[in-house]
């Protein structure tokens, strides 16, 4: 994904793989299966998979972002 503010409050649990994330100006960090991240709005998100192996992952947006 491209580096981005999320528009809605940010649910994501990672299901499979290992999720690298960069939240505001942090540095990377790495989050393996049944994590749950919850990530405010505003937020300057940065995610990326830095492995072989497929990335799965369950996103809940809530509320609903306008349009």
């Amino acid at each position: 994904l491209p580096e981005h503010l999320s528009n809605s409050n940010v649910y994501m649990t990672v299901v499979r793989g290992i999720l690298s994330i960069g939240l505001n100006d942090q540095g990377i960090h790495e989050y393996s299966n049944n994590t749950l991240l919850k990530i405010p709005i505003n937020t300057k998100m940065n995610v990326k998979n830095l492995h072989d192996d497929t990335l799965e992952l369950i996103v809940v947006k809530s509320p609903a972002p306008k349009v």
